[in-house]
């Protein structure tokens, strides 16, 4: 099976033109240098230091739609999971796993998915999206990305930092209780929020510095 995307990565400051591409079959993993789209925005704060992870053509300029339908993309948050998703797929070539930043893979979300021909989505891990609906009491919506935080773990600035990974949120506070947690030193009280909602959110609440371990 071949999968194409018409949109043209470039790592020019300009307007990206769009473009049908060819059919390429897909296969080798590598990891690839920095994608710059054209227009990217900065949605959230520190989210142009945030990788995201996504399939392309070998040269990197095309990503490519690997759903079944051929109209759909994913935006991964970790990269083991693009890595898996391209070695699942069928007719093995050329294509390789790329990163962006978080805030030009929201930029491109916004984008018409005519221009595009298909859609863009972001792809948490099951683990993440589990633990974020146990935290929040409500279902993790499959096209977000869960961050996980305690108000307490706070740059001195104030930001209070927010994680991909619930799994860092214990590490951060190991490291600032000077160990492992006990009822001495206090656990990490959980709190989620996401990507798409911190984009939506108003201007004016409590400023947050997003942390990727990747």
């Amino acid at each position: 099976m071949a999968y194409s995307c018409r949109w043209t990565l470039t790592l020019l400051a300009s307007v990206t033109a769009l473009r049908q591409s060819t059919r390429r079959d897909i296969g080798a993993l590598t990891a690839g240098a920095l994608l710059v789209p054209a227009r990217a925005v900065a949605a959230l704060p520190s989210a142009d230091r945030v990788p995201l992870f996504v399939i392309t053509t070998a040269d990197g300029s095309t990503p490519l739609f690997t759903d079944a339908d051929g109209t759909r993309a994913s935006f991964f948050a970790e990269r083991r999971d693009a890595e898996a998703k391209l070695k699942s797929l069928k007719g093995a070539g050329d294509a390789v796993v790329m990163s962006l930043p978080l805030s030009e893979a929201l930029d491109l979300k916004k984008q018409p998915a005519s221009e595009l021909g298909g859609e863009f989505t972001l792809s948490a891990r099951k683990g993440e999206r589990d633990d974020a609906s146990a935290i929040a009491g409500a279902q993790a919506d499959p096209d977000d990305l869960p961050l996980f935080f305690d108000p307490r773990l706070a740059a001195p600035s104030g930001e209070v930092y927010l994680f991909l990974k619930k799994g860092d949120v214990d590490k951060s506070w190991a490291k600032a209780v000077g160990g492992k947690p006990s009822a001495k030193t206090g656990y990490p009280a959980y709190q989620t929020t996401s990507v798409r909602a911190l984009e939506g959110g108003k201007q004016g609440g409590p400023k947050f510095i997003i942390v990727s371990s990747e």
